[in-house]
């Protein structure tokens, strides 16, 4: 678990964008497509740690409330993601980067986070971006066993979006939910690879910063107010619990 806080935000109250399997040599990009407001958090592996110890290191480093969440996944990154919806989280918005893996086919646990996220985006609720490539090898030409769900299939299955193929798609939109389909072969490393370098920046820039924005607008005081309790309330909670816990694991005192 290689937490990496990438910039602490600014603000009495401040969103948090939490990325998984995404690497330091794009952090500048990611601040440049955000702006100075949100904190920002990167693990550079795919698993990450449970999003409550993530906002509660956040909030005791920048000694300030955490807002609006957004959950960002690359490639087996999303798995993170897709663990902390199942797990009940209820992020502001989702990045699905090129990583919507299935088994193959598809199991309904694995599809019924992103569809029901889908639902939500499209009714403006929850913002919910995602990409492909068209890595299909991964059905095909690994041995059987090994063989699971391209990204642009399990998306087809949760969004409905046809996710036609082009080098620079303008996507599908419905409400808050956009998915973008790019085109490369069937097994393309470096098409993937440019998802993290380029796409991920790109729908950072285009979509999540403007959606921050508004909701900082719309947000009315008393709504601001029971979110900073909220999360007061969540880390007083913790942070009990992290020392009963420490407490049980003491060795008595020597004689």
């Amino acid at each position: 678990m290689a937490y990496r806080l990438v910039q602490r935000g600014e603000g009495e109250q401040r969103p948090l964008v939490v990325l998984y399997l995404v690497g330091a040599h794009v952090d500048a990009d990611l601040r440049a497509a955000l702006g100075p407001e949100p904190s920002i958090v990167a693990y550079d592996e795919a698993t990450g740690e449970p999003l409550p110890q993530t906002v509660a290191r956040v909030a005791a480093t920048t000694g300030v409330p955490v807002g609006d969440v957004i959950l960002a996944g690359f490639s087996a990154g999303c798995q993170a993601v897709r663990r902390e919806l199942i797990a009940g989280r209820d992020p502001s918005g989702v990045l699905a980067i090129d990583g919507t893996h299935g088994d193959l086919p598809p199991a309904d646990w694995q599809l019924a986070p992103w569809r029901a996220l889908a639902e939500q985006a499209r009714r403006g609720e929850r913002l919910f971006v995602a990409t492909c490539t068209q890595n299909t090898y991964v059905e095909t030409d690994l041995p059987k066993p090994k063989r699971y769900s391209a990204t642009v299939t399990v998306l087809r299955l949760a969004t409905s979006f046809a996710l036609t193929p082009s080098p620079a798609p303008e996507g599908e939109h419905d409400g808050e939910l956009h998915g973008y389909s790019y085109a490369s072969a069937s097994t393309d490393a470096e098409a993937h690879i440019r998802q993290q370098r380029v796409v991920l920046p790109d729908v950072l820039r285009r979509h999540v910063k403007p959606w921050l924005a508004a909701r900082a607008a719309t947000l009315r005081p008393e709504e601001r107010a029971m979110a900073q309790a909220a999360v007061a309330l969540s880390l007083d909670r913790m942070a009990r619990a992290e020392l009963s816990g420490q407490q049980e694991t003491m060795p008595p005192p020597s004689a």
